[in-house]
C-alpha cells in the first residue's frame, strides 16, 4: 500500500509545481496529497510497531536514546499537524511551557510516532473540535497531554475517546469510523521504547510522560 500511495503523490506534486492551475483544483490536489501522507505516515507506524511486536522483551526496552528538544519538535511539527486537523474541520491549540529542559528519548522515531498519537486522538471527534496540546514540567519528567474541547462534546466539555475492538496485537479497529489504527498496547509499546510512558485516563484524554536529560 505505501509504494502505490508514495507514487499517487509524487505525481500530485508533480502538477502543483504548475502555475496554470485553479484555485479549486489546487486545493483538491493539496488535500488528496495530506491523505496520502497520512496513510503512508499510519503504514510506517503500524510497521514500526509490529517490529517492536516480534522482538524479545529485552529488545524492546528503550536504547540508544539521545537528549532531544521536545519543545522544539512540537512547535515544528505543529504546522503539519495543524493543517491535517484542519481537514477534519478540527482546530489545534499548543502550550509550551517556558524554558523546558530536554528530555531523553530518539527524536527521529518520536516525530512518526507523535503524529500517530495526534492522529489516534483526533480520530472521531466530532467537527469544531479544539485538539489541546500542553507540554509542561512534572517533576522528573515532562507531561505532554492531549484532550479536547468542543461544544459537541460531553457536558464537562470534554472528548471520550472512542470505544476500539482490538484486532491481533498490534491493531485496534473503531466501529463508529470503520478506520484501522494502533492498539492502545501498542501504542504504549512504541512510546516505551521512546523512553516515553503512556497514559490513558478512560474517557477524555491521553498523556505522555517523558524522563528529563541529565545535566
Amino acid at each position: 500500500m505505501r509504494t502505490p500511495l508514495a507514487t499517487i503523490r509524487t505525481l500530485i506534486r508533480s502538477l502543483l509545481r504548475r502555475a496554470d492551475l485553479p484555485d479549486l483544483v489546487r486545493q483538491r490536489l493539496q488535500q488528496i496529497d495530506g491523505e496520502c501522507s497520512e496513510q503512508i505516515d499510519r503504514f510506517g507506524l503500524i510497521f514500526l510497531a509490529a517490529e517492536l511486536q516480534r522482538q524479545p522483551a529485552v529488545a524492546a526496552e528503550p536504547q540508544a536514546l539521545a537528549r532531544t528538544d521536545l519543545a522544539r519538535l512540537l512547535q515544528i511539527l505543529e504546522p503539519a499537524w495543524r493543517q491535517q486537523l484542519q481537514r477534519r474541520s478540527l482546530a489545534l491549540q499548543l502550550e509550551i511551557a517556558a524554558e523546558l529542559p530536554p528530555v531523553l528519548s530518539d527524536p527521529t522515531r518520536l516525530e512518526t510516532v507523535l503524529g500517530g498519537l495526534v492522529d489516534r486522538f483526533s480520530r472521531g471527534l466530532p467537527a469544531g473540535t479544539a485538539v489541546l496540546l500542553r507540554l509542561q514540567p512534572a517533576g522528573a519528567r515532562l507531561k505532554l497531554r492531549l484532550s479536547a474541547r468542543g461544544s459537541d462534546l460531553g457536558s464537562d466539555g470534554e472528548a471520550a475517546l472512542p470505544t476500539n475492538e482490538r484486532v491481533g496485537p498490534v491493531l485496534s479497529w473503531n466501529p463508529g469510523t470503520g478506520s484501522l489504527q494502533l492498539s492502545r498496547q501498542a501504542t504504549q509499546r512504541l512510546f516505551h521504547s521512546l523512553g516515553g510512558r503512556l497514559a490513558e485516563r478512560a474517557g477524555n484524554d491521553l498523556t505522555v510522560f517523558f524522563p528529563l536529560a541529565p545535566a
